[in-house]
């Protein structure tokens, strides 16, 4: 009898540098099939981003699968907003189309960092409910579209990407931050609701990794065109592991706690920030 790979569709998979594309390489490395999915093929373009992050020979979505193609795997890139229900619904449809099942949800995509950005009284209404929209919203009619068919398989793994701000909150990003408190709720509800009958959620706190989201994030708030080396060394945190994180680090503890190894650890959140925030 041949063995089943396991399916995972991964959120905010546009940008190269990103952590959805990092995840989407660790799973299909794995041996998992793979369905990678953003908003619009090269995911959401930052006002911000300084000139350091473009990147004008990525494809998004569309390149990831082309790169995806070698792997144990095999790949399949999809389009949709997470905040519409009629989106996610096209997202899991093309996964169960694709592949006949969907075992792995991954909830990655988020609104750029510098969306509801400010203080209290800057921001606007729209903007704040536009984070809560993508960053919340988005993962639970997620989860709500793919917990029948992991139910049905009696097997799931979901793994929400939250932050340490959700944990610890953000200067000048309450929007953001609380945001992510919610799903880290929303990932211990889940838990209880799914945790008998073969599936696992929980959630991957990010500290401060290197992407052309947070270089935008920092574009922003320092206002500068770019940003180079010596500006990012400065607004490093200090962080005990004396650098900034990766995406891949963030992608290794998905992989994990997607993977069978992990099937006893449910509705935790994992900090991936090198020892910055010390619970």
């Amino acid at each position: 009898m041949s063995e089943i790979k396991r399916v995972a569709l991964v959120t905010g998979c546009g940008k190269r540098d990103g952590i959805g594309a990092a995840v989407a390489r660790s799973l299909s490395s794995a041996g998992m099939n793979v369905v990678v999915t953003d908003i619009a093929s090269t995911g959401v373009s930052d006002l911000h981003q300084p000139k350091r992050a473009d990147d004008p020979d990525w494809r998004g979505v569309d390149s990831l699968v082309e790169e995806l193609a070698g792997a144990s795997g095999e790949a399949s890139a999809v389009t949709g907003d997470v905040s519409d229900p009629a989106g996610v619904s096209s997202m899991v449809g093309h996964a169960l189309d694709s592949f006949g099942r969907l075992d792995v949800l991954v909830n990655n995509a988020g609104a750029p960092f510098s969306m509801g950005h400010g203080d209290i009284e800057a921001i606007d209404p729209d903007e704040w409910d536009k984070v809560m929209a993508i960053n919340l919203r988005g993962p639970f009619l997620m989860c709500r579209a793919a917990a029948p068919h992991m139910r049905e398989k009696g097997f799931g793994r979901i793994v929400n990407v939250s932050s340490v701000a959700g944990r610890v909150g953000s200067k000048a990003n309450a929007a953001y931050a609380a945001s992510k408190a919610g799903v880290l709720a929303l990932t211990q509800s889940l838990a209880l609701d799914l945790g008998g009958q073969g599936i696992t959620a929980n959630s991957v706190l990010p500290g401060f990794i290197l992407t052309s989201r947070s270089l935008s994030g920092m574009s922003k708030k320092l206002g500068q065109d770019d940003i180079d080396d010596e500006t990012i060394a400065r607004s490093t945190p200090q962080i005990p592991a004396g650098r900034a994180g990766t995406p891949e680090d963030v992608a290794g503890a998905v992989a994990f706690l997607a993977s069978d190894a992990a099937s006893y650890i449910n509705g935790q959140s994992v900090i991936v920030d090198g020892g910055n925030v010390r619970l």
